[in-house]
């Protein structure tokens, strides 16, 4: 059998592969399984802590030695547990008088005060007996991997020399004594009608038949070429995107009508060079030029979304940019630059951004608008004060004159609200009749000036157009303080909520207390307890 044969180096390979890959597996899978034994062990152990947990309390907190005996010794009837001792007070029950080597300690809390610990049960695993155990499993499986990697070795090499090493080697032999223009021609190996080999024999025999008109199809070749070069100046020049060709110091060699249908738009002239990568075009392009520079120094082609410059600022055109860098036969570098216009897409995307994060109703930020910009103030570590607004007699005027009163007055407490926040504030609709404010760097005097000025607002009589009828709201509020009173979004939304029903509950004994602080309310709650 010839050393460089096919089936020898391909049964070496797959030995080879199958006996390092089978080694690492069985070690690996040997580890793993030792491992997740010695872990199950150990979840045995505070599952035994957890069935004998009351049984141990009870017998801690009544003084009863006689049941924390029982408790030891059902405790080492189980084979992964080696000894045990329990302690409460100052008696120590155990089974063995040899003290416990690296035992895992429980404490035994208080039937009644769960947070008071009486105890300490003391329990030290059968290591031993443990390992022993994951040991035996895990040499069990791999003995089983490694009979299971040699069976696939040894059926992997009997089914590659049947279906694949055998017909080329057939294939080849009939290759080699072939010649063009003999008229001879390769068979299809049996089995191989549909696969790679019978397709590769199908293809040779292909090329064979094809080399005799090899130099007509070179010349057809060259007419599809021309007539491509055609379609292609075609397609240049009737394409709806702008496409330009220019050297990278940012002169112009060629472009389409749509790069001057461009140029209208931006009341530009057409002249030579815009500078490099059409930078005089861009409202900014450095960025334009930080992505191509990446772009190229990773051999990749630039894309990305810019802004072009527009003589009226508030006009948004936006296209994407594809900078592609060629190199001509004669080692010269060119830019193709393409143009796409996605200002409609960027003006959706604009609006879809605005309805996820505004309110529909009172033009105000929603709730998920208001969270980011609470993460927002958070991560920079900014001070502010969370106030939690509430609507009082809200309801009723809902139930009475409709939802269509009870949205002229969200939209008219809006109102009132954007007139009454600083400029560096934020303001939104929670939810329902609720609102929020973020005020940046307030403290609680400026708090209570801003919340009473508005809620001095709000309380103001309102006329319902529709039923000629005045009607009168008002306001309960509470305010938490970050990072004072917490660091942590959640809490710190659940101070302010607290500090708001405090002033719910006094709207009607107490009018005039319409905010409380958060740390108001914990006082309040010390002095009650």
């Amino acid at each position: 059998m010839n050393k460089s044969g096919l089936l020898v180096r391909l049964a070496v390979v797959i030995g080879f592969a199958s006996i390092a890959i089978g080694l690492l597996s069985t070690q690996l899978f040997y580890r793993l399984t030792v491992n997740k034994e010695i872990g199950f062990a150990h979840q045995s152990i505070d599952s035994l802590y957890k069935t004998v947990e009351a049984t141990a309390a009870t017998a801690a907190y009544l003084a009863e030695k006689d049941l924390a005996q029982e408790v030891i010794d059902g405790l080492i009837t189980n084979d992964i547990v080696l000894n045990a001792s329990m302690s409460f007070e100052e008696t120590v029950v155990r089974t063995h008088e040899q003290p416990l080597n690296n035992p895992i300690a429980f404490p035994i809390k208080s039937l009644f005060e769960p947070n008071k610990t009486i105890g300490q049960l003391l329990i030290e695993p059968n290591v031993e007996f443990i390992e022993l155990r994951a040991s035996q499993l895990a040499t069990e499986n791999s003995n089983a991997m490694v009979l299971q990697a040699l069976v696939v070795t040894i059926v992997s090499i009997f089914v590659a020399f049947f279906l694949i090493t055998r017909p080329i080697i057939a294939i080849a032999k009939a290759l080699h004594h072939t010649r063009p223009g003999e008229g001879k021609r390769l068979m299809v190996p049996e089995f191989h009608d549909g696969s790679e080999l019978g397709l590769l024999v199908r293809d040779v025999n292909e090329l064979l038949d094809k080399t005799e008109s090899q130099f007509n199809q070179e010349r057809k070749l060259r007419e599809e070429i021309e007539a491509l070069e055609k379609r292609f100046r075609m397609l240049f020049e009737n394409s709806l995107s702008p496409i330009i060709l220019m050297e990278p110091g940012g002169n112009i060699l060629l472009f389409n009508s749509a790069f001057e249908k461009v140029l209208n738009k931006l009341d530009l002239q057409l002249r030579k060079s815009f500078g490099p990568l059409l930078k005089d075009l861009f409202d900014d392009p450095d960025s334009l030029s930080r992505v191509v520079e990446v772009a190229f120094a990773n051999e990749e082609i630039a894309t990305g979304e810019f802004k072009l410059k527009t003589e009226d600022g508030n006009q948004h055109f936006w296209v994407q940019v594809v900078v592609t860098a060629i190199i001509s036969e004669d080692m010269r570098e060119y830019y193709q630059v393409t143009l796409h216009d996605i200002s409609k897409r960027k003006r959706e995307l604009d609006d879809l951004a605005y309805q996820a994060d505004f309110d529909k109703l009172t033009k105000m930020l929603n709730r998920q608008g208001l969270e980011k910009q609470l993460t927002t103030l958070m991560t920079t570590q900014s001070r502010f004060m969370l106030v939690l607004l509430d609507l009082n007699w809200f309801k009723q005027v809902n139930d009475i004159y409709g939802h269509k009163a009870g949205d002229e007055i969200l939209i008219f407490v809006a109102d009132r609200i954007k007139k009454t926040l600083r400029p560096e504030d934020f303001g939104g609709r929670w939810g329902g009749d609720e609102f929020v404010l973020l005020l940046s760097q307030a403290d609680q005097s400026e708090t209570r000036e801003i919340v009473t000025r508005l809620v001095n607002r709000i309380s103001k009589p309102f006329y319902l157009r529709n039923f000629e009828q005045n009607v009168t709201i008002g306001a309960s509020v509470g305010a938490a303080s970050y990072p004072d009173d917490s660091l942590d979004l959640q809490t710190l939304l659940h101070l302010a909520d607290k500090a708001m029903y405090q002033s719910k509950k006094l709207k009607e004994t107490q009018p005039e207390h319409f905010l409380h602080f958060s740390e108001e309310t914990q006082q309040v709650q010390v002095n009650h307890v």
